[in-house]
């Protein structure tokens, strides 16, 4: 009777080493799981953090873009309203034209 519960006693502690062994392996390797995780969303957080202060920049330079074009378009139109609003004054009339540029080229001619 004693050899029989020493070999069950033996099984038994094989097993429940066994057991032992697995849990604490898991443990292991959930908590290698866990900090590699952990460094892995650090790392996001750091590149989410990056990528906000370029957005950012983006924008910026989005509303001076903005800015830079409609004065440009102010421009625009004023320069177009003035060019509308433009008089010619004709110093001459359109004969005396002619006869000046009739007695330019007769004395071109001429020579």
């Amino acid at each position: 009777m004693k050899i029989i519960k020493k070999y069950w006693a033996i099984i038994i502690g094989s097993i429940v080493a066994a057991f032992g062994m697995a849990i604490a392996i898991n443990r292991k390797t959930t908590v290698k799981a866990v900090k590699k995780l952990d460094k892995q969303i650090d790392n996001n957080t750091h590149q989410v953090d990056i990528i906000s202060g370029k957005v950012d920049a983006i924008e910026n330079q989005k509303t001076e873009v903005k800015k830079d074009i409609l004065t440009a378009e102010t421009k625009v139109k004023a320069l177009e309203d003035k060019k509308q609003n433009i008089k010619v004054e004709l110093s001459k009339t359109a004969n005396q034209a002619k006869t000046n540029i009739l007695n330019k080229t007769n004395k071109k001619k001429k020579k």
